[in-house]
């Protein structure tokens, strides 16, 4: 099978967890035997090995705003682009499966359709919903969609919605935030894979001593609480650890300065094995409705035989409900010392790190066996006629 993976930041392993699950995915379809072809909109900054794609444009929305206003235009006008159409016919693709869509937009729905292909999507965040992808305002506080405004893009975006036979997400969460946006698409939960962590052996500390944050230094993600409650966890003996990159770096670089927090930097390879490896349990306090029920990161730690704390949002309180190993906490510098303190008690430590299950190598197979009998269904479903 030919299969056309598109995504806005394609396989961009820098940018963030919907690129990574692209990456996962064309190697493991690759592996065995199909071919996975790699539609981006933006030109990658960092690739894994054996990994390429094809970029529909040369600057990025990070770095260009002329190409942010245009994204955000191309959403609201919603027509169909000959530059999409080119590269799905260079591809030859028997099925497009389509991730994150910023720049690239959801007529390539329409595109796919006109010429009979079957279209998989999986959902990742909120786009389609919210022009930020997170409904949250600027300022990292939640919101609900503007119906005129917000509602007259996803409107636009929603026209060519009947194109996609089956809709794939990581928790049941998305699929019921996204309620009636696909007519007689198929949902399927397919979770991420738990497999074990290269370089870290499992280990039984005796307490907790160092707690660690992985991920992007924004205040959606709790930074800012977790920043705010690293004097109390030093009272109580723990060291608060973070490695990352984001808008709140300066203010994680002051609190390393001032000796409350240790910083690490942005870590990947063996620095991030080595950060795994140095923390005793991780933490990821999310303010906003995380999208995945488990996202990567808890999968990491999972893997790494560490216990999580998590905030009850969004996926996270699947992950909490259906793996052990995850602990929930309220996302507040309060809420953070409490559940800490909570594990600084011996008994509850140990009980902890014994609930984390065993990373399992065939859990990949698991996660590859379900999307294929995804595209199998896709492929059997009928696809007539143009979008309108």
């Amino acid at each position: 099978m030919r299969v056309l993976l598109v995504s806005a930041h394609g396989a961009d392993t820098s940018y963030g967890g919907a690129e990574r699950y692209v990456a996962d995915l064309a190697r493991g379809l690759r592996g065995r035997g199909h071919e996975a072809i790699i539609l981006s909109a933006f030109p990658p900054h960092q690739l894994p090995n054996g990994i390429d794609a094809v970029a529909l444009y040369a600057s990025d929305w990070r770095t260009s705003e002329t190409r942010r206003l245009r994204n955000h235009l191309h959403d609201a006008v919603g027509l169909p682009s000959p530059r999409v159409a080119r590269a799905i016919d260079d591809a030859r693709p028997d099925l497009v499966h389509t991730n994150n869509l910023p720049g690239i937009s959801t007529t390539i729905w329409a595109s796919a359709r006109r010429r009979s292909l079957p279209v998989v999507h999986t959902l990742h965040d909120y786009y389609l919903l919210c022009p930020r992808t997170t409904l949250t305002r600027r300022d990292g506080t939640r919101c609900q969609p503007h119906p005129l405004l917000c509602g007259a893009r996803t409107r636009r975006l929603r026209r060519f919605a009947h194109a996609v036979t089956d809709v794939i997400a990581g928790s049941e969460h998305l699929h019921h935030v996204h309620r009636g946006f696909f007519p007689g698409a198929r949902n399927s939960v397919v979770r991420l894979p738990i497999v074990p962590w290269p370089g870290i052996a499992p280990r039984q500390p005796d307490a907790l001593r160092t707690i660690g944050y992985i991920g992007g230094l924004t205040s959606i993600k709790g930074v800012r609480q977790l920043v705010d409650a690293a004097p109390a966890l030093s009272e109580l003996g723990v060291t608060l650890r973070l490695a990352g990159d984001g808008p709140l770096r300066p203010e994680v670089e002051a609190a390393a300065a001032r000796g409350s927090v240790v910083y690490d930097g942005f870590v990947d390879g063996a620095a991030k094995s080595a950060f795994f490896a140095g923390c005793d349990v991780g933490v990821v306090p999310s303010e906003w409705d995380e999208p995945s029920g488990p996202p990567y990161v808890v999968c990491e730690w999972l893997a790494a035989g560490r216990p999580v704390l998590a905030s009850e949002r969004g996926g996270l309180a699947e992950a909490a409900s259906t793996l052990g190993g995850v602990l929930l906490l309220e996302p507040s510098a309060r809420g953070v010392v409490t559940a800490v303190r909570r594990l600084r008690a011996e008994q509850e430590f140990r009980a902890a790190v014994a609930s984390v299950p065993a990373a399992d190598a065939s859990d990949f197979d698991r996660w590859l066996d379900e999307h294929e009998q995804i595209y199998a269904s896709a492929m059997t479903a009928p696809v007539t006629g143009a979008a309108a």
